[in-house]
């Protein structure tokens, strides 16, 4: 007699919990979407002049100016 009820409350707890991920996985989803406005802002307020002074630091080839892996590097 208690085995069906057992059976049903298993069912049902199952598929509230399915629900539950469902829900908590939709509301991750669209929290990860992309702001293109964030991300004009992040580009803008890049500091170039960083970058400039990584370039000049790194090897680049003489004939093609393409930068060169510095010896502990891996790709």
């Amino acid at each position: 007699m208690i085995g069906p009820f057992i059976c049903i409350a298993g069912i049902v707890i199952s598929f509230v919990g399915a629900i539950h991920c469902w829900l908590v996985y939709r509301d991750c989803v669209r929290r990860a979407h992309v702001d293109p406005e964030r991300v004009k802002r992040f580009v803008e307020s890049a500091p170039l002049h960083l970058l400039e002074e990584l370039k000049a630091k790194r090897p680049a080839c003489q004939c093609c100016g393409a930068p060169l892996r510095l010896q502990g590097e891996q790709s």
